[in-house]
């Protein structure tokens, strides 16, 4: 019983500060208090250990901090009811800080109402999203002139009606809080007339000291319209220049048709007349600028109507969403 009561005792101390790492001291739990105890107490007690029935110093430090090794000290004079009373008005107060009252805002009706434009009812228009300097085909609904949701055209070849991740994700970036409203010139709001007049007389001061340095950075344009606009400022000033730039380009496969080909070539494949497939490290099903109509062609002879199936092998450093449909 002595050994007993000295283990638990063991284990209820905890090393002191100074020394962390030094084992408890033992101390000799006295049978002769415990027993004066139980003759004084009239009616059935229970305790949890022996320790309890001593109340002992140590077992009080036990009750007081209760995780006394894992849970962090509060400070003194905190009780746990306390505790429990701040972390409830903190998370009370916390919610109320989301019934803000927003600002009124008025509502005008159309002095003349559009011909197509019926409120609750969603329009549609035909446009096209650029993408690795290829349009992809899409379908967007918009409803009282703001769009909401992107599908792909059904009448055009280069989708039939299918869209990818980046389609979906683009209506994001039309909210998105971060996007520029207005034009800014050094962190102050501007206006493009103001932007050409100082753009035409910073190159007129500069042509005339014969410095007249332009360069214009833009990413993949394959738009005719645009690059005629770019072709006219380098016509008029032979010393500008014109740089692209795109984080994942295609290069390597310009590089490789024109090595082939002697001019630089895009490549279209015709899956719907493929049987056997070999892809080396292309994720030709997700990426690329033919990805949508390549996924449907392939998709079309994997059904085994009259027996006869198409077969991918593939050959990757990576995983990727074409490798996870191939046969090999």
């Amino acid at each position: 019983m002595q050994e007993k009561a000295k283990h638990q005792e063991h284990g209820a101390r905890r090393p002191s500060a100074e020394a962390p790492d030094a084992a408890p001291s033992r101390q000799t739990l006295e049978l002769d208090d415990v027993r004066r105890r139980l003759s004084e107490a009239s009616g059935p007690e229970f305790w949890r250990s022996l320790d309890e029935l001593a109340q002992t110093p140590e077992f009080e430090e036990l009750l007081h901090r209760e995780f006394p090794r894992q849970a962090a000290e509060l400070p003194e004079g905190v009780s746990r009811r306390g505790f429990l009373h701040l972390m409830g008005a903190s998370l009370a107060l916390g919610g109320l800080t989301a019934c803000t009252r927003q600002p009124l805002e008025r509502i005008v009706p159309f002095v003349e109402q559009p011909e197509s434009l019926v409120p609750g009812r969603p329009m549609y228009f035909a446009s096209a999203m650029p993408l690795d300097g290829y349009a992809r085909p899409i379908l967007v609904e918009s409803h009282m002139g703001r769009p909401t949701k992107i599908e792909g055209n059904p009448e055009h070849p280069a989708s039939r009606g299918a869209t990818d991740l980046f389609a979906q994700a683009s209506i994001l970036g039309l909210y998105d809080p971060e996007r520029s409203q207005v034009l800014t010139h050094n962190s102050r709001i501007s206006t493009w007339q103001a932007f050409a007049e100082e753009f035409r007389n910073t190159v007129q001061a500069l042509s005339a000291l014969g410095e007249a340095r332009i360069r214009v950075l833009t990413r993949t344009v394959t738009s005719p319209s645009l690059a005629a606009l770019i072709e006219k400022v380098l016509a008029a000033h032979s010393e500008a220049r014109w740089h692209q730039y795109t984080p994942v380009t295609r290069d390597t496969e310009r590089l490789g048709m024109e090595a082939a080909f002697g001019r630089p070539l895009s490549v279209r494949y015709d899956l719907s007349r493929a049987e056997v497939i070999l892809s080396l490290d292309s994720d030709f099903l997700t990426s690329g600028p033919g990805s949508l109509h390549y996924a449907r062609d392939f998709a079309a002879r994997r059904r085994a109507v009259d027996g006869s199936m198409n077969r991918l092998y593939m050959v990757e450093s990576s995983p990727t969403n074409t490798g996870t449909l191939a046969d090999h």
